[in-house]
């Protein structure tokens, strides 16, 4: 329990917007990236007959190369993945240099050669993406493992690019249709039934002509696994940490996934459970006693199991460092405050005017039960970070 109770202003004021509304992407702004969605992917799709009839886009000394008729004609499947699916997706703090960033992945369901890779040549398949974009009217740049196309200022649609085994797509389509629905649902909006593709053959095409392994679903299951063990609140708590990061730096290598990784690790490390009441407001107290040692220390992809903080020794400190300081600012608010505006100041301080400036709605309780609260997080020595920087 703390002395200050600010939770209406995280989550659930009737007659202002509270935080959480705050963050949220208005609604025409979401419509307007949905229907730039659609046409991309019309774009996508139109072309693509152009795949089977030119030989460069496909991998050479194979009989796809030197045989028209073997290759398949192409019909291109996108599944949106990413915040928007995750419930996560916030509006920036700072359009002029942040964005909503909406993630529509294409897949090409293609046959695949003797050595385990796509038919399909990774960087023709990726030029032609970016290629027929900007050929049509879009502005799309070339990123590392996606082709990016810039919307407006404060918006871009992502385009990671898939392929898929043919022969198991098929098959995954006529038992689809045997169970009375259309094969075109197997992909529709959200990740639905990629699951039921081995993880191994879905391959993700780089900029730099490799295929990797990737297969997004497994991250939307651990996704869907946290948020069916801590319920809504988790998902409430990666949108107000990922509003903090926005409102303290305008760019930071920490990104998204890694907020969403810190603050289950710090829900697993929780002693005596979670506030009777669900407070958000208590809930973000306990996480951000957490973060400084989180940060500090590795932590990695839940998925693939790569670091996602490989960061600069300075970055590290910073980002240790603005996580003190939220801790420190978190704790003097709702547990040594008993000054409503005072209160709001100082998370207005961490969290940015999108806080709603209501003291009238903080509540206070027992000053007794919020000093037995009081006590300090244990944290370990941080780890130190040698520099790789020349």
């Amino acid at each position: 329990m703390t002395l200050a109770n600010a939770h209406a202003l995280f989550c659930g004021l009737k007659k202002d917007p509270s935080y959480l509304a705050n963050l949220t992407v208005p609604e025409d702004v979401i419509e307007s990236l949905l229907l730039a969605r659609k046409d991309i992917r019309a774009v996508l799709r139109d072309n693509a007959v152009n795949l089977r009839f030119d030989s460069h886009f496909w991998v050479s000394d194979s009989i796809y190369s030197s045989s028209q008729s073997a290759r398949p004609n192409i019909s291109m499947k996108f599944m949106t993945q990413g915040s928007y699916v995750y419930g996560t997706l916030n509006s920036p703090e700072k359009p002029q240099v942040q964005e909503i960033d909406l993630d529509d992945g294409m897949y090409v369901p293609v046959d695949f050669l003797s050595d385990g890779k796509p038919a399909l040549i990774a960087k023709s398949l990726f030029d032609f993406v970016l290629t027929t974009l900007n050929d049509n009217g879009w502005s799309a740049q070339s990123k590392p493992n996606c082709v990016r196309v810039r919307l407006s200022r404060g918006a871009h649609i992502d385009i990671p690019i898939y392929s898929i085994p043919r022969n198991e797509f098929e098959s995954l389509a006529i038992a689809t249709e045997n169970a009375n629905m259309q094969s075109s649902q197997l992909f529709r909006d959200s990740l639905g039934t990629i699951n039921r593709l081995p993880s191994d053959k879905v391959m993700l095409a780089r900029a730099d002509g490799t295929w990797i392994q990737s297969d997004p679903h497994q991250l939307h299951e651990w996704v869907q696994a946290q948020r069916a063990r801590y319920g809504a609140p988790y998902i409430r708590l990666c949108r107000f940490f990922k509003g903090w990061r926005d409102f303290t730096w305008d760019k930071s290598p920490l990104s998204s996934l890694c907020i969403m990784r810190a603050v289950q690790l710090a829900l697993t490390r929780f002693e005596g459970g979670f506030p009777t009441e669900w407070r958000d407001d208590e809930l973000i107290l306990k996480v951000s006693r957490l973060l400084p040692d989180i940060f500090s220390g590795d932590i990695t992809n839940p998925v693939l199991g790569l670091s996602l903080n490989d960061w600069e020794q300075s970055e590290v400190e910073e980002i240790v460092s603005q996580s003190q300081i939220l801790r420190d600012q978190m704790e003097t608010a709702l547990l040594y405050t008993g000054d409503a505006d005072v209160i709001v100041r100082k998370l207005r301080l961490r969290f940015g005017d999108r806080i709603p400036n209501r003291p009238d709605v903080i509540k206070f309780g027992s000053t007794i039960a919020a000093l037995k609260s009081a006590k300090p997080a244990e944290v370990s020595v941080p780890k130190v970070i040698a520099s790789t920087s020349g």
